[in-house]
């Protein structure tokens, strides 16, 4: 006899989400690339450190580094969960997807720029690059409120990309066959990305309307990690609702 196959251990991540997506398929490998081709192109140095002053130079530029990987990988995971969950290739979600890519090759240069030019104001030089160099070709406060303008003109088009993809999952919710509980997940990520858009455009009327004075249009994007709290425990709520006794969360929605 042979001995049956052990039973695969339950997901950490997205328990509650039936992921249909088990293999990468070529949009995704290509989005991937893209994504991979991004943080190459941004972050590659031509060649090592060879002294104490470039070494130095390389470990503080680390902190722009750092954020920009950061806000590039949440970008990636949000995608790369879309991706499992729903496993769609239509030709709206290859539209979206390439949109998708095509605002992420934008938005990586100003978004890189702008946390260079906080950390040179806030730790000094990295290297060769200091205030002035970076400031060259600044002329004044509207130049300064143009990059707030680009950077949030691509943070929010981003996000506003990714909740278009869970409105399309949402319009194929029957054909998908989600339970009550992936229908629920599925409008909070829409509501998440719509979260996420509206900060970036609130932030952009800031820095038009009154200015960047004290950095505000910056400031406003400390909002995310509460209003995402808000929006977790909402959808953590829901969810727990519908997985009381007495429902069947597997059981398709009517």
């Amino acid at each position: 006899m042979h001995a049956s196959a052990p039973a695969p251990a339950p997901r950490i991540i997205d328990r509650h989400f039936r992921w249909r997506g088990s293999n990468v398929s070529r949009l995704e490998g290509f989005t991937d690339a893209v994504f991979a081709i991004v943080l190459a192109l941004l972050f590659l140095r031509a060649a090592p450190p060879e002294n104490f002053t470039e070494l130095h130079a390389a470990m503080k530029a680390l902190v722009p580094f750092a954020a920009t990987f950061a806000i590039i990988a949440y970008v990636w995971v949000e995608h790369w969960l879309f991706s499992r969950r729903y496993d769609l290739q239509d030709g709206w979600t290859t539209l979206l997807n390439l949109l998708l890519l095509f605002l992420l090759l934008f938005y990586a240069y100003p978004l890189k720029f702008l946390f260079t030019l906080m950390s040179v104001g806030i730790f000094g030089p990295i290297g060769a690059l200091d205030m002035k160099h970076l400031s060259a070709g600044i002329t004044g406060e509207s130049d300064v409120v143009r990059l707030f303008v680009w950077y949030g003109a691509g943070y929010g088009t981003i996000f506003g990309v990714i909740g278009l993809l869970y409105l399309r999952a949402r319009a194929l919710r029957d054909q998908l066959e989600l339970d009550p509980v992936e229908r629920v997940l599925t409008d909070a990520a829409i509501v998440q990305c719509a979260l996420q858009a509206g900060v970036a455009c609130l932030s952009i009327l800031v820095a038009v309307t009154f200015g960047v004075a004290w950095g505000w249009p910056g400031w406003i994007y400390c909002t995310i990690g509460p209003l995402m709290a808000v929006h977790g425990r909402w959808e953590g709520r829901r969810v727990r609702r519908l997985l009381a006794p007495g429902v069947v969360p597997g059981s398709p929605a009517s």
